[in-house]
């Protein structure tokens, strides 16, 4: 998938629709240049038919599991008030709960590290996983 025009709402969604939680991994920089173009479409106020466009990608991210991405999706999730109540926190924590919020305090990125840990308290694993499963029947299908 190199060289691939991005800028399209419906072609970032044929993408998104081809990667599997079980092949992110392999899409990591794809996925990170998704979510900025989502970002920059949010922006423009242009996120209208594909506004699922950003929670999928962020849910493919945590099954990348890379504390890094969560910089970009602390940004999507800040976007607005549709982003700030749509964005599951649970797509930050894919890399673990404890080893994201450390992350997160390294790079000095406290407000984010609290809304999270704040979020998160009290919920166990297990509740994760059901969410993870959750919203792979809502974007792949039962």
């Amino acid at each position: 998938m190199t060289n691939l025009d991005i800028s399209s709402p419906s072609t970032r969604e044929q993408i998104l629709r081809s990667i599997t939680p079980g092949t992110a991994k392999e899409h990591q920089l794809l996925l990170q240049s998704i979510v900025r173009e989502e970002i920059h479409c949010r922006e423009r106020g242009e996120d209208h038919d594909y506004f699922e466009n950003v929670y999928w990608c962020a849910y493919l991210l945590f099954h990348v599991g890379d504390p890094v991405d969560v910089e970009l999706m602390w940004i999507a999730k800040n976007l607005n008030m549709d982003t700030g109540c749509g964005f599951d926190v649970e797509n930050m924590v894919g890399a673990g709960v404890a080893q994201t919020i450390e992350y997160l305090r390294q790079r000095e990125l406290d407000d984010a590290a609290d809304y999270i840990s704040d979020c998160i308290q009290g919920r166990s694993q297990q509740t994760i996983e059901t969410w993870s499963r959750d919203r792979r029947d809502f974007f792949y299908g039962a």
